[in-house]
């Protein structure tokens, strides 16, 4: 929960509320007595309501992300926004969210280095010329990434050029998305520190550098194609995700699925 107070009785917000029966430190001390554990940050605003209704205010409150999610309501329920409304969160997202200030949260996106890109193709050949397949990691929670391994899925009908790269292959698997399933073969890759640098809160690191790229080969036709991804980090549940290659009159695009 990101924090939320609710005034019991509605009230017009032109309307406001005399500053000396409600005042800015009787809020604070409410929303931090209703909320366990308490948000760090929180900002209130007085504002002066000079021209709807001189004498009175009405109050802003800023709650900034907090790094201990999940808080606790005061009726002992953990709740979450869904639309327009608060509702209560099930066992297993309490538990996820609080594993988030203790455990990497990483996911990874695929992305061509021009998206579309057009597809060249030589004289009798069914394959186009290779083309870059890049991909990037990253981490949502405040606690960064040492030690993960990803796993990346990439359908058969590729041709895949990877002799550069130090991903292993492995088993080939079947992968689902939006109810379609591909056959791929699947390459895995160990970062550690010092090997690998870490994977901080907010920032796009390429799994894989210009150096050592994967290339793929695509047939001349109009088709789509898949593409997975998992990751493994201590303290993390395993994270999951793929994408769609969608080729188009010679061109080609990244669907990125979450």
């Amino acid at each position: 929960m990101n924090g939320c107070f609710f005034w019991k009785k509605k009230k017009k917000i032109d309307a406001g509320y005399d500053p000396a029966e409600v005042k800015r430190e009787w809020l604070e001390q409410v929303i931090n007595s209703s909320i366990q554990r308490r948000i760090d940050g929180i900002r209130i605003k007085q504002i002066e309501l000079h021209r709807s209704n001189p004498g009175k205010v009405i109050y802003v409150v800023s709650i900034p992300q907090s790094n201990h999610a999940p808080h606790m309501a005061e009726d002992h329920i953990f709740y979450k926004r869904y639309n327009y409304q608060s509702i209560p969160m099930e066992e297993y997202e309490v538990r996820d969210v609080a594993n988030r200030s203790s455990s990497p949260d990483l996911s990874l996106q695929f992305f061509l280095e021009k998206d579309p890109i057009s597809l060249e193709f030589e004289e009798g050949n069914e394959f186009s010329r290779p083309i870059t397949l890049s991909a990037s990691i990253s981490n949502e929670s405040v606690t960064p990434a040492q030690y993960y391994i990803v796993r990346l899925y990439i359908d058969k009908r590729l041709n895949v050029f990877s002799k550069n790269s130090d991903f292993a292959e492995s088993l080939e698997q079947y992968l689902n998305l939006r109810n379609v399933t591909f056959h791929t073969n699947s390459y895995s890759k160990n970062y550690c520190v010092p090997g690998a640098m870490l994977v901080w809160q907010g920032v796009r690191f390429r799994i894989y550098d210009s150096q050592s790229p994967f290339q793929i080969a695509i047939q001349r036709n109009d088709n789509n194609y898949g593409l997975g991804w998992s990751i493994d980090s201590p303290g993390m549940q395993q994270k999951v995700g793929g994408a769609i290659l969608n080729i188009v009159n010679g061109q080609a695009a990244i669907i990125n699925i979450p």
